[in-house]
């Protein structure tokens, strides 16, 4: 669980800075200056709006690790269901670069990890936080 939680908030931080970068491309540097994504070339206000959706995706990752610390049990299907997400993103760039096979394969290390049968178990048994009284 430990490891599947550092490599959330790896990918966390990974999407949070892509998506201040498609940001910052989008608003700052206007529409001159584009994103390649599904084949097609994402400027100003698209490419803004795709560097908000990879924010939300990073901050619902960042937000799913500190979750899975507290052994919340929906975190597991939260991050399987992120996973599966991140890797159709992945895929629509357009582009099978090493990039996007090292994204994938992080993606699939966190899915392989959090359906663990150890990780099944810690995620089952009631957790300290959660027992009242």
């Amino acid at each position: 669980m430990r490891v599947a939680r550092v490599l959330l908030v790896l990918e966390s931080g990974l999407l949070v800075l892509a998506g201040l970068f498609a940001v910052l491309i989008g608003l700052v540097l206007g529409s001159g200056n584009t994103i390649p994504f599904a084949g097609a070339q994402l400027g100003g206000a698209g490419a803004a709006a795709l560097g908000f959706f990879y924010g939300l995706l990073g901050l619902t990752a960042l937000y799913t690790a500190l979750e899975m610390g507290r052994l919340t049990p929906w975190t597991r299907v939260g991050a399987v269901a992120l996973q599966a997400v991140l890797i159709v993103l992945f895929l629509s760039r357009g582009d099978l670069s090493i990039s996007t096979g090292v994204s994938v394969a992080l993606c699939l290390a966190v899915v392989g990890l959090v359906l663990t049968p150890t990780a099944s178990a810690a995620l089952t048994t009631s957790s300290p936080s959660s027992s009242k009284g």
